[in-house]
């Protein structure tokens, strides 16, 4: 695989993480404030800045 090609596979895995992750706070927020769990949601939200950053980063990669 060239390497353009490598950067695609990570990127697109990268997208799919933050979409998992994006469903995972939005489904914990629509429990009662009470039920909610702020430790995990804080976590998943450092993952998703996380994500973010490779994301551009690879986007960089690819001279998007």
């Amino acid at each position: 695989m060239g390497k353009n090609q490598e950067t695609r596979k990570k990127l697109k895995g990268q997208h799919q993480a933050l979409e998992e992750h994006l469903e995972k706070i939005a489904k914990e927020k629509e429990k009662p404030t009470e039920g909610q769990d702020q430790g995990l949601i804080a976590h998943w939200e450092k993952t998703v800045a996380n994500c973010r950053q490779n994301i551009a980063k690879l986007e960089r990669r690819l001279g998007k």
